[in-house]
């Protein structure tokens, strides 16, 4: 079954009233002191609504482009609807792609066509809620148009954006996001890895309604997207309100370049914005108080989705050591922690064979953290070290691998493999534990 539902606009006199009480609260919304970015009044507080965030995961953006010329809103809740809408929307003027699987016992398919636009202009559904009174489902997407700097292509696409959400046979309502007004508080604090097998980057935007988490599972345009919206508690958004200004704007160090990846903290007011950006779990300066609050949102949304908040206090920079042969000769599944250099030599013997020297190591100052997956490597799938963090109670090490399966539909060669990960860290004498992240 599919159905074509059309935008319910927004309440004028909601957005009114938001937007007056933050102006109120802002003192009219105009910052003192031309550049700086200004404290809201300790006593302005997170609109709270009857409302439950639901994931969604958003099909590649890759079919972003459709056939489909006319605006549409459309939810999907059967296999034959499905099939039917796919074969419209891929349309005979686009390469021939199958129709992505849905089990449609526990999921249904929500859709925004929004018809001719610039060939830089893009639509993403913001968040995804079930609300009360009437009880139903509320799908909020924007129409976003490039940057007034940006240089586009003088052509015309037909935009789309097609989820999935968890089945319910509630109505479900499309809204489109109005225009943020400058003068309103907005925060948003993400991660990013450059060499990386799963959950690449994530943002999530902080504003007095609310939170929403969107994470890209690899930095790959055939990968879904997914995401999540959850409330922000008043004595949060307090805290937020009361510390923003704090933030300083620079970049601390070399953010990602030893491939432990890196994180930003942003703040957005009467058109300014100030950014940090560190290395992934180091401090923010001078916005301990507003970082603390912010990762502990991020924290919570991206534990709703099943994933691990990466970027968290306690994280360990990595350099990750570049394979130089194809597979181990180690066919045992081992971790080991290597602290000096002569059991590094024998290790790298043991793994690389005797004509092969070792990669340096300055064993006063790092240590080798090491995962072998022997018989139980993956053929034509990937494994390696993606976090390492230090943890207080108890005090230990706990170092995270990931193994990606390429999935069934990957034609691979019958070879056996010994896949690998070596990383750097600086040297330390605790306990170290190693973890299969999922």
């Amino acid at each position: 079954m599919m159905h074509q539902q059309w935008t319910r606009p927004w309440l004028s006199g909601l957005v009114a009233a938001s937007a007056c009480a933050l102006i109120a609260a802002c003192g009219g919304g105009s910052s003192q002191g031309g550049a700086s970015l200004q404290s809201l009044s300790s006593g302005t507080g997170a609109v709270q609504t009857e409302a439950q965030g639901l994931p969604f995961e958003v099909f590649s953006p890759a079919i972003a482009q459709t056939a489909i010329a006319e605006k549409r809103l459309v939810t999907v809740r059967d296999a034959q609807a499905w099939n039917q809408l796919w074969t419209e929307h891929t349309g005979p003027g686009f390469a021939t792609r199958p129709v992505p699987p849905v089990d449609f016992s526990r999921n249904m398919v929500v859709g925004v066509f929004l018809g001719s636009r610039g060939a830089c202009d893009r639509v993403e559904i913001a968040s995804v809620r079930q609300l009360q009174e009437p009880a139903r489902i509320e799908v909020a997407y924007r129409d976003i148009p490039p940057p007034p700097d940006m240089a586009c292509i003088a052509s015309i696409v037909n935009l789309a954006v097609l989820a999935t959400i968890p089945r319910s046979e509630l109505p479900v309502e499309f809204v489109q996001v109005p225009a943020r007004p400058a003068s309103e508080l907005v925060i948003r604090s993400g991660w990013e890895f450059g060499l990386c097998t799963n959950n690449c980057k994530g943002e999530v935007e902080i504003s007095k309604d609310g939170a929403s988490l969107q994470v890209e599972r690899q930095r790959n345009a055939s990968q879904p997207k997914q995401g999540l919206w959850g409330q922000v508690s008043a004595e949060e958004w307090n805290t937020l309100a009361a510390n923003f200004a704090s933030l300083p704007d620079l970049v601390v160090g070399c953010p990602g370049c030893a491939d432990e990846g890196r994180e930003w903290l942003e703040v957005e007011k009467d058109g300014k914005k100030k950014r940090v950006t560190v290395s992934c779990g180091m401090p923010f300066p001078d916005a301990g108080t507003l970082a603390g609050t912010v990762r502990g949102i991020r924290g919570r949304l991206a534990a709703a989705l099943g994933l691990p908040e990466f970027c968290t206090p306690g994280s360990i920079a990595f350099e990750r050591l570049a394979p130089t042969v194809f597979t181990s000769r180690i066919g045992d599944r081992r971790f080991v922690t290597v602290r000096d250099e002569g059991t590094w030599n024998a290790l790298w013997r043991e793994h690389a064979g005797d004509g092969s020297a070792p990669p340096a190591v300055n064993f006063g100052e790092k240590m080798v953290l090491a995962v072998f997956l022997g018989a139980d490597s993956v053929t034509c799938g990937s494994m390696q070290i993606e976090t390492v963090r230090q943890n207080a109670h108890p005090p230990l090490i706990t170092v995270g691998y990931r193994v990606t399966d390429p999935g069934p539909n990957v034609m691979c060669i019958a070879a056996q493999i010994n896949q690998y990960s070596f990383v750097t860290v600086p040297a330390s004498g605790l306990p170290v534990e190693y973890l299969k992240l999922q």
